[in-house]
Order: C-alpha cells, then sequence, then structure tokens
C-alpha cells in the first residue's frame, strides 16, 4: 500500500491561485437555468431530424425554439 504523504496543517497560501472570477468558467451572460421538457417519440424523433439538417446538437435546437416562443410571448 503505498503511503499518502505528509499531513499538511492549514490552507494554501493566501493569494495563491487564479483570482476569482477569471478563467474558463461561464461568463455573467451564460444560460443558468435547466427546463426539463416531455416529449413524446415522435416529438423527440423530429427534434433529432430537425437537429441532424442544421449539424446542432438536439438541446441547442430546442432551446432555440424556446428562446425565439418566449421573445414572441407578450
Amino acid at each position: 500500500m503505498a503511503g499518502r504523504g505528509k499531513k499538511q496543517v492549514g490552507g494554501p497560501r493566501k493569494g495563491a491561485g487564479r483570482p476569482p472570477g477569471t478563467g474558463p468558467g461561464p461568463s455573467p451572460d451564460a444560460r443558468r437555468f435547466r427546463v426539463a421538457v416531455m416529449l413524446s417519440s415522435d416529438e423527440l424523433d423530429k427534434l433529432k431530424t430537425l437537429a441532424e439538417k442544421r449539424d446542432l446538437p438536439p438541446s441547442t435546437v430546442a432551446y432555440e425554439f424556446v428562446s425565439r416562443g418566449l421573445k414572441r410571448a407578450k
């Protein structure tokens, strides 16, 4: 059984690491909320067909539908 190394006391050095809010994380205007949608088999097949025609993932096509619908709603 390999040894675990020394147990260290305390936390990381103050100021060590990347500053908060920088790096490859999501931008402030990124999509943040998940919405579950129940589709029938026929509806899912249609969504997948549309996604393949546009060379996009089905989730992106579904997002575009919802986004456009919300813009039209008053």
